[in-house]
């Protein structure tokens, strides 16, 4: 499912603005949102980044998921405290989580890598962070694979918790293992070299786009402090 969300997302304009900028936006925003203390100011936030995520063309069930935990979220917290304050957290919760949809469905891993790269990060580091970045479609697409199987057998993993170790964790931790082998394998084939000097074919340039999002970032988050401090 998220596989086929990355591809629907290829005709967001997200898709073409530099991810070395990308990055700089999550970051500020996901830290905004832990100082944001303003019911206005924290959704003033969440209806952009909400903005930012519908045109990324997401599943319906990916939605419809999201949107019970967030419900179920915002009751415990109106359970504990007051109505207002359980509307701020659910708010702030969202503002910190929806910044990595919005960046994953929106940046191929070749440009992830090359904004690592330009970042001038260690090609050790550069390559465990691309590794896990690709690692986490594998466990889904091999996830649901174990579940198609298991359903062929007859057997219904959702309705019967009891068989999800044995059933799913078991052999997906073994696919794990597996596809561990076949990475280090690879690269010990291809004679990889973390401390090589490498270069790149097609570098990040900035474009008129970058100047535009980023100037709208600043006017968003300018708002935003306006209206957490202004009161």
């Amino acid at each position: 499912m998220l596989v086929r969300a990355q591809g629907s997302a290829r005709s967001s304009w997200l898709w073409r603005v530099n991810p070395l900028l990308k990055i700089g936006l999550s970051i500020v925003a996901v830290s905004v949102a832990f100082a944001v203390q303003d019911l206005a100011a924290a959704g003033l936030l969440v209806g952009v980044l909400l903005a930012l995520l519908l045109t990324v063309r997401l599943p319906w069930r990916l939605w419809l998921g999201g949107t019970i935990a967030l419900l179920l979220f915002t009751a415990l917290t109106w359970l504990l405290r007051d109505g207002p304050a359980a509307i701020l957290n659910s708010l702030r919760l969202l503002a910190i989580l929806l910044p990595g949809p919005v960046f994953s469905m929106t940046t191929a891993p070749a440009d992830l890598t090359r904004a690592l790269q330009a970042a001038r990060l260690p090609s050790f580091l550069v390559l465990s962070l691309m590794l896990v970045w690709r690692f986490l479609p594998v466990v889904q697409q091999e996830a649901q694979r174990i579940l198609e199987a298991n359903q062929l057998r007859g057997v219904d993993l959702s309705r019967q918790p009891v068989q999800w170790f044995p059933g799913l964790f078991v052999p997906l931790i073994f696919r794990v293992v597996s596809y561990a082998d076949e990475v280090t394998v690879g690269l010990e084939t291809r004679s990889y070299d973390p401390h090589a000097h490498r270069s790149l074919g097609q570098p990040l340039r900035w474009r008129w786009l970058d100047t535009g999002v980023a100037i709208a970032s600043m006017v968003l988050f300018g708002a935003v402090g306006y209206l957490q401090w202004s009161h």
